[in-house]
């Protein structure tokens, strides 16, 4: 028997992340906590009914427009539109116009289990030695404070687990003798191979601080006293990678991109390119950065797709993005800088597309709702039946 496909189209909203949420409830990973299933459900049922309507009324003729809710959950890949661009709007806003680095930070693969099992320490400690590395640099090489900010991700374009720090860091500060603005190289931030060695040296530094930390979930190999020091020990040998690549004058580009992934994880709807319902698979598209960028297709059955999708969850109150230095004062951290660059980078997001009433042909339209999702979706997540934990599938 031939197995019925669905072909995604550009505009489907059928067969999306959502909706494999919703309806493959039974391959939903077993062991996760209360707070990681109720992002899922509000996922599951983002503009689907559920959570409520939203409606546009014409302001001329009174025609109305329903709408479902959306979920509001910075995990889900139907609510990012809005919310990345506003946060493109913001960041470009705060950014002098000089050149800027794109810095991104990985960790090897023999951290990588270390940083699942114990996200919040992990991640804590990968953001202060990203900021340790940075500072040490624009201190000693430039004699300046700087000012970046870094975005973390966990994933790859295959949904792997792979943890890495992007940073956005202005080639330029404040320099420390005379306090006023002094430019950096505008093609050259600094040696990549001394950035590696500090990088390497201050995250294994603080992986040694953690020994006798209770809460930490330690790997295989690293569960003793001495398995740890021999852990350390080889780590020291491996490569810890560091991409550094200036702007160009694309520092709007480099933001928005990194504006894809504030507001989502792991998946967007566009990469899914087919779904078997018969065979419970997922056919998705991805970059294989390996063989030159490459785009290639990759199938996955149902569960281990979810299962790779759900252990991109954030933590509850984790911040994902941070700022530092001067950066970090604000919208206009540099204003009472002697010599510093008044224009910003400045992007204003798109005013969003009005359509036409189909009553009169007015654009003038407000918005209410019968139930805002936005404000209340954690607390009605409760009177959305849940399926019985019992019935979860332990995916490898």
């Amino acid at each position: 028997m031939r197995s019925h496909l669905i072909h995604v189209q550009s505009n489907s909203i059928k067969t999306t992340v959502n909706t494999i949420l919703r309806e493959w409830r039974d391959l939903w990973p077993g062991g996760l906590d209360e707070k990681e299933y109720s992002k899922l459900n509000l996922m599951a049922h983002c503009r689907h009914g559920a959570l409520g309507y939203n409606y546009a009324k014409c302001s001329d003729c009174g025609h109305r427009e329903w709408y479902a809710s959306s979920c509001g959950d910075r995990h889900c890949p139907n609510c990012l539109g809005s919310r990345q661009a506003k946060w493109a709007e913001n960041v470009c806003e705060r950014l002098p116009d000089c050149p800027h680095f794109h810095v991104v930070f990985s960790l090897p693969c023999q951290v990588w289990q270390l940083f699942e099992d114990n996200y919040r320490i992990a991640a804590k400690l990968f953001f202060e030695v990203v900021a340790k590395t940075l500072k040490i640099f624009q201190r000693n090489n430039w004699g300046c404070h700087g000012g970046f900010f870094g975005v973390l991700h966990t994933w790859g374009s295959a949904l792997n687990w792979h943890p890495h720090v992007h940073c956005l860091v202005s080639g330029g500060g404040i320099d420390l003798k005379t306090g006023r603005w002094r430019k950096a190289r505008p093609n050259y931030l600094f040696p990549v191979k001394g950035m590696m060695k500090v990088f390497k040296a201050l995250f294994i530094r603080g992986l040694e601080e953690l020994d006798g930390c209770k809460e930490v979930v330690w790997p295989e190999g690293a569960r003793t006293v001495e398995e740890r020091r021999g852990w350390r020990q080889m780590l020291a040998t491996r490569s810890w990678n560091i991409y550094s690549k200036e702007t160009l004058g694309n520092t709007r580009a480099v933001v928005r991109y990194l504006a894809r992934y504030t507001s989502r994880i792991a998946m967007s709807n566009q990469r899914i390119l087919e779904v078997d319902e018969e065979e419970r698979t997922v056919t998705f598209s991805w970059k294989d950065y390996k063989d030159g960028g490459r785009r290639k297709e990759m199938t996955l059955p149902g569960a281990k797709f979810i299962r790779r999708f759900v252990r991109h969850l954030v933590p509850e109150g984790l911040r994902r993005i941070r700022y530092y230095g001067w950066l970090a004062r604000g919208k206009a951290p540099l204003q009472d800088v002697p010599g510093a660059p008044l224009e910003k980078v400045g992007e204003r997001a798109a005013e969003p597309n009005r359509p036409d009433c189909p009553g009169c042909g007015a654009t003038d339209w407000e918005y209410g709702a019968f139930y805002q999702a936005n404000q209340d979706a954690r607390r009605c997540v409760s009177a959305i039946p849940r399926f019985s934990l019992g019935r979860a599938a332990a995916v490898p």
